[in-house]
Order: C-alpha cells, then sequence, then structure tokens
C-alpha cells in the first residue's frame, strides 16, 4: 500500500513540475527575440540617426554568380547544326515600322467630378509654343 502511495506520489510531483515548466510565460521569449533583433541590427548598422546621410561609394555590392547544372546535355534536345547566334546581326531596324496603339481608358467615373471648379492643370505653366487645351468650359 505504502509502494502505491509512493508512486502516485510521485508521479503527481512530476506531473507538477512539468506543468509548472510549460506553463512559463510566452512574453519573455518573444521579448528576449526582439532584444536579440535590436542588438544585432545595432552592430550591424550603428547609431545611424535619419539626419545622417550615406554616401553610394561606401556601399559594396557584391553579385553572386552561380552556376546552372541541368544534368542532362541539352544539344541532344537540340536540331541538327544549331547556332542561336545566326542570324544575330541581319535585322535591319530602320526597316521595322513600330505601331503604337492608344488603349482608352475607362475609369468608371467622371474625373471632373473629383476636381476644383475652373481646375486647368496647364495654368502657370509657360506655354508660348504649345497649344493650351481645357476640357472644362
Amino acid at each position: 500500500m505504502k509502494r502505491i502511495l509512493i508512486v502516485l506520489f510521485v508521479m503527481l510531483a512530476l506531473s507538477a513540475n512539468a506543468n509548472a515548466e510549460t506553463n512559463s510565460d510566452p512574453y519573455n521569449d518573444f521579448i528576449s527575440l526582439e532584444i536579440e533583433k535590436l542588438e544585432l541590427e545595432q552592430n550591424l548598422f550603428g547609431n545611424q540617426t535619419i539626419d545622417e546621410a550615406i554616401s553610394i561609394a561606401s556601399l559594396s555590392v557584391y553579385e553572386v554568380e552561380e552556376d546552372v547544372v541541368l544534368n542532362f546535355d541539352t544539344s541532344s534536345h537540340l536540331p541538327e547544326g544549331f547556332n542561336a547566334k545566326d542570324g544575330m546581326n541581319d535585322i535591319n531596324w530602320d526597316e521595322i515600322e513600330l505601331f503604337e496603339f492608344e488603349e482608352e481608358v475607362k475609369l468608371g467615373f467622371e474625373t471632373k467630378d473629383y476636381l476644383p471648379k475652373n481646375f486647368n492643370p496647364y495654368r502657370g505653366m509657360n506655354c508660348d509654343d504649345m497649344l493650351k487645351v481645357s476640357f472644362f468650359h
């Protein structure tokens, strides 16, 4: 009987100890992580304020070049005698005619309803040689 009571007491004590350890304050972990983050930022960036200007020349840029490994032979997937640069300089850009299509933009509301009366976007501009256009009468 004593053994059963001792075993029950030990199990009760262990479960109470486990509950005490798992019910710790979750904010302590969060606060310690935030403090660690702030310390890391301080070590990396120092005591710079917004007023201090950083020279572009003082910045270093590192470009990491990585080799692409495809793990198969690409030439077996290309036609016989394939040359990617073949005909590259054969285009005469002066003969190519470019077209620009203007698309009508529909906003779904009348923009002049949101502008002040007698609004003129060209008012105050020095437009002696240009044609002044106003959509508002």
